[in-house]
């Protein structure tokens, strides 16, 4: 007798973000490769350099296309935010980060991102946290041990960079690795 398997959606993570540019990319994704060869931190390496706007959240992989068409559907009328890295900060002793030189209209964009996806997406729930943009270097598996000599590198860098935030990203985990899935140019009217 054969029993008929009852199949479950398969939910994928997702995340939406502004990721920088390639060359900005590398260079981080050098930080990112001295913290794993230094103390084993891998965690940050499973996704390119990048701004969070919505945090990761579970979706339908099957649903995957309305995600894509709520992405394709923001429109941002404001200025278009000019990131500016200006080295290196920290979140206590967990998460070590490229700092942004505040922006006025970045806490914007990402509110109405937040808004856009909430509104079209009814799984997403709004991010209750501070909104404190930065470009992670380290998070979750670095030791608090391994902070001070990990910070004792970072500290002592003069690490700059900007470029106009003109495009949002969809992020999907897949195979181990956050990847862009689609992207959105915000510059355009």
């Amino acid at each position: 007798m054969h029993m008929i398997s009852q199949h479950k959606p398969a939910y994928d993570l997702y995340f939406v973000a502004i990721v920088c540019p390639e060359v900005l990319n590398e260079k981080i994704h050098s930080f990112k490769q001295w913290m794993k060869d230094h103390f084993g931190c891998v965690v940050a390496l499973r996704s390119p350099a990048h701004i969070t706007l919505v945090p990761p959240f579970r979706f339908k992989r099957e649903q995957e296309e309305s995600l894509l068409q709520t992405l394709y559907g923001f429109s941002w009328k404001g200025e278009i935010p000019l990131i500016a890295i200006n080295g290196f900060d920290h979140f206590g002793r967990r998460v070590l980060f490229a700092a942004l030189t505040e922006n006025d209209a970045l806490p914007v964009l990402k509110s109405e991102a937040e808004e856009h996806f909430i509104k079209h997406v009814p799984v997403i729930k709004p991010d209750d946290r501070p909104f404190h943009p930065h470009i992670t270097i380290a998070n979750r598996d670095m030791k608090p041990s391994h902070f001070l000599k990990a910070w004792e590198h970072f500290s002592k860098m003069n690490f700059t960079g900007t470029f106009p935030a003109v495009t949002i990203s969809l992020l999907r985990y897949d195979d181990r690795k956050w990847k862009v899935i689609g992207e959105n140019r915000i510059d355009v009217t």
